[in-house]
């Protein structure tokens, strides 16, 4: 831990002295990868770069290998991207009067200028600045800087495929499309009904050119690895998109789980999805020990399913830490598009 560059917030414990262990959001202990074979001796296979250099946040992971050894077809992995990062789609909003506003569609915040890199010190987002006065708004429009796919991207898809493969598990491949429109959805709800569709036109082709990118990348690591039971899901898969809201509602829609996601209406329907997304095994395949192989960043999603699924489900977890960008200080999905390193993946997929 102390040797590994790392980006988040002062959560950590150590509940139990003797046990030593460091804990993260009271979610899950950081460990080794050698602490992870331990537990899962299936995973010693797995190579990729740095992977004993990485701290781990894991969970409950005996309980899969118990799992594995008295019902093997009850395992199943989930995991998935986030699909951009910060400064790789912008939104301008150019009011009535002729001036305009630039927007990072990512974290919803103002930037200082319409080139500035650095954002404004201000508490409305995009979709409050939207539907504080939708009259005023005279064009909503997106710029795509992504042109690729970067490093911790490439691990957040090919890890969960490495840990299917060696656990000879089922797999559930999440691509949060859906989530990233609904933002939209809510952004520009107040704006008449021709506006909305040539603002969702110009968002989709752009959301779904990324998405795509994903898709052809799993599609090359499904071809490598060959799960045997494997599906993908994204917002253009309408049938697994209507067993997934199905199958979740009487888990999430309800008052006790809905208090606890967020305050932040604007976020409320992605959010529903980021934490029913490690059930979604269970959803469709009806798997009850699942394996969630995703982004710390994804902790606080990872806990909240747990909590509303425990008397159905056992869900474990392991997590890796998001890894800084080529400027030292900020993460690959935080830093600017001149240090994302697109494509420094490639070389592992030969």
């Amino acid at each position: 831990m102390l040797d590994f560059k790392i980006a988040s917030g002062d959560f950590y414990e150590i509940p139990d002295i003797e046990k030593g262990a460091l804990r993260f959001k009271n979610a899950a202990d950081l460990v080794g990868f050698n602490h992870l074979i331990e537990d899962l001796p299936e995973l010693s296979n797995i190579n990729f770069r740095h992977k004993e250099f990485f701290p781990y946040y894991a969970e409950n992971l005996k309980e899969i290998e118990e799992a594995l050894k008295n019902d093997p077809d009850s395992v199943a992995v989930e995991g998935g991207p986030c699909l951009f990062g910060e400064h790789e789609v912008n939104v301008e909003v150019t009011l009535k009067d002729g001036t305009k506003y630039l927007f990072d569609y990512s974290t919803g915040k103002k930037y200082n200028g319409e080139t500035d890199g650095e954002y404004a010190q201000t508490d409305q987002d995009l979709a409050g600045f939207i539907n504080s006065d939708a009259s005023q708004v005279d064009s909503i429009r997106f710029e795509n800087n992504k042109t690729g796919l970067t490093y911790q991207e490439y691990l957040h898809v090919f890890f969960p495929f490495a840990v299917a493969d060696a656990l000879k598990a089922k797999l559930i491949m999440t691509l949060p499309d859906l989530s990233y429109r609904k933002y939209l959805v809510y952004a520009i709800k107040d704006l008449d009904e021709g506006f909305q569709q040539k603002v969702f036109a110009e968002f989709d082709e752009i959301l779904y050119k990324i998405t795509d990118m994903y898709i052809e990348l799993i599609d090359i690591l499904q071809n490598k690895f060959q799960i045997s039971h494997f599906k993908l899901v994204h917002g253009r898969d309408e049938e697994l998109i209507r067993i997934f809201e199905e199958k979740r509602e009487p888990f999430i829609e309800r008052n006790k789980v809905l208090k606890s996601l967020t305050n932040n209406e604007a976020k409320l329907e992605s959010i529903k999805d980021y934490i029913s997304m490690p059930a979604l095994p269970y959803y469709i395949f009806g798997s009850k020990n699942i394996l969630e192989v995703n982004s710390m960043d994804e902790t606080d999603s990872y806990r909240k399913c747990r909590k509303a699924h425990k008397n159905d489900i056992s869900l474990s977890c392991i997590l890796f830490p998001e890894l800084l960008s080529s400027d030292g200080e900020r993460t690959m999905y935080c830093t600017d598009i001149e240090h994302k390193e697109y494509g420094k993946y490639v070389s592992e997929l030969e």
